[in-house]
């Protein structure tokens, strides 16, 4: 026997899913188990393209596998949907949030974040008001949370997130996150040089010797940056107290970072 004659056969059917006419609800298409109802899309299509969609751009997707993007954005939206209805929030405690730019412009999405499965997103709202933390408030209500138990709200400095978590996380402790306030630092050491560069044209072109960590330097912008800080320059002394600040987040008590921070 040929070795053709063992493979099966192959071919494509292509037909129409029937419609039948329902007294109570009208003409609707037969059910098949191939498909999800109202898709347009075969299971198996579903399944080759959420993987893609997890981590390519849906219009890069759509432009591989020659389907409009929107036609896709409603099969994201109803697996995350159908993910999101079994969702448990009943053991949060503890969140983070913070804002970030959706597309270019003044155009934000702010995320919240559960603190002890982390990098578990809880929620999603638009904008980065005081709004967006009372959204966040009936979503976890929705799915079995209690605002009322969020004993700990990490965050940056917005006014806006401050007065959202009083107003609407009434028992939570709030703490800045270490990335914010060592950016602020780094912004106030960046804005000392520019101001002493005027005077002092050594320090020109040297705004990451002061702002890179020590292991990202080279040996020559390390040696730089040390005959630098040799030359009682208000820059150094202000990139001095920010590496001191960093013991902060080394203290052991309460207690003992007030006394750090008053010396």
């Amino acid at each position: 026997m040929a070795a053709s004659e063992l493979l099966p056969a192959r071919g494509l059917l292509n037909a129409r899913v029937p419609r039948i006419r329902c007294q109570s609800c009208g003409v609707r298409l037969v059910s098949v188990p191939w498909a999800r109802e109202g898709s347009g899309f075969t299971l198996l299509f579903e399944a080759m393209v959420m993987p893609m969609l997890h981590a390519t751009p849906v219009a890069d997707v759509a432009r591989q596998v020659g389907e409009h993007d929107t036609r896709l954005w409603r099969v994201v939206h109803h697996y995350v949907d159908e993910a999101r209805a079994c969702d448990d929030h009943s053991e949060v405690t503890r969140a983070a949030f913070d804002e970030t730019a959706a597309r270019h412009g003044h155009d934000y999405v702010t995320l919240f974040v559960d603190l002890d499965t982390a990098p578990r997103v809880l929620f999603g709202a638009d904008g980065k008001d005081a709004d967006t933390v009372r959204a966040f408030a009936t979503d976890l209500i929705a799915h079995g949370g209690d605002p009322a138990r969020i004993q700990d709200a990490c965050m940056d400095m917005s006014p806006a997130f401050m007065a959202g978590t009083a107003a609407h996380l009434p028992q939570a402790a709030i703490t800045f996150d270490q990335f914010h306030i060592v950016k602020i630092l780094n912004a106030a050491v960046d804005t000392m040089r520019r101001d002493e560069q005027k005077s002092r044209p050594a320090l020109k072109r040297s705004r990451y010797l002061w702002l890179k960590n020590e292991t990202s330097l080279s040996s020559s912008q390390r040696e730089r940056r040390d005959s630098l800080a040799k030359s009682h320059l208000k820059t150094a002394r202000a990139w001095q107290i920010r590496l001191t600040f960093q013991e902060f987040y080394q203290q052991p008590s309460r207690e003992a970072v007030e006394a750090f921070l008053k010396a």
